[in-house]
């Protein structure tokens, strides 16, 4: 493993994956100028270092799908890296989780404009994920509410609004979610069937 650092000893580390020797010091010289660290690493040879922040990944020698994997489990950026700008290689950094690419010849405003793309579109791709995964979750719960609400109104002789109240003023009074309360709700009611 190769390790660059500027004197000044950067917080932030990208890793290069796959480079040959020429891009690697090319890249290297322009992350260094912008005061940030590389460290490369070349066919899954060894781990995520720590305190990567991002992946500038050679498309067209790639040799580690290990630590391309450990990055997207660490939501980390992928940067692809390739000599054209074909839709083969585009679909080759979708699939692989790329955020962006960069294209040779490497210049040093070319290397900042894509890590921040990079790193902003990777923010909006985990805040999607985020929502989607609250949603599903949402989703899920939905016939375990309609069950609560169509129980309380058996229970207790009201409507569906007035059920649905209920359990809306009870998530707001002890601070939990409708979905915990409703969980509840059925289970006080299984409790209740099996001692009678």
């Amino acid at each position: 493993m190769k390790t660059t650092t500027s004197s000044t000893h950067p917080a932030r580390t990208l890793l290069l994956v796959d480079c040959d020797e020429r891009t690697e010091a090319m890249l290297c010289k322009s992350l260094q100028r912008l005061g940030i660290a590389a460290e490369a690493l070349r066919q899954d040879q060894g781990s995520m270092p720590p305190g990567i922040v991002a992946l500038i990944v050679e498309l067209d020698d790639f040799e580690s799908p290990n630590l391309l994997a450990q990055a997207d489990a660490a939501g980390l950026p992928i940067i692809a890296l390739s000599h054209h700008e074909t839709l083969s290689q585009i679909q080759c950094a979708i699939r692989m989780g790329a955020t962006a690419m960069l294209n040779k010849p490497i210049t040093q405003t070319s290397v900042y404009t894509t890590l921040m793309m990079a790193q902003g579109l990777r923010n909006k791709l985990s805040a999607l994920e985020s929502d989607n995964s609250d949603l599903y979750s949402k989703l899920k719960a939905r016939p375990l509410i309609a069950k609560s609400i169509a129980r309380l109104m058996l229970d207790c002789g009201i409507n569906e609004d007035e059920a649905f109240e209920r359990v809306r003023t009870l998530s707001m009074t002890l601070n939990q979610s409708i979905e915990a309360i409703c969980h509840d709700i059925e289970n006080q009611s299984r409790l209740r069937r099996q001692g009678s």
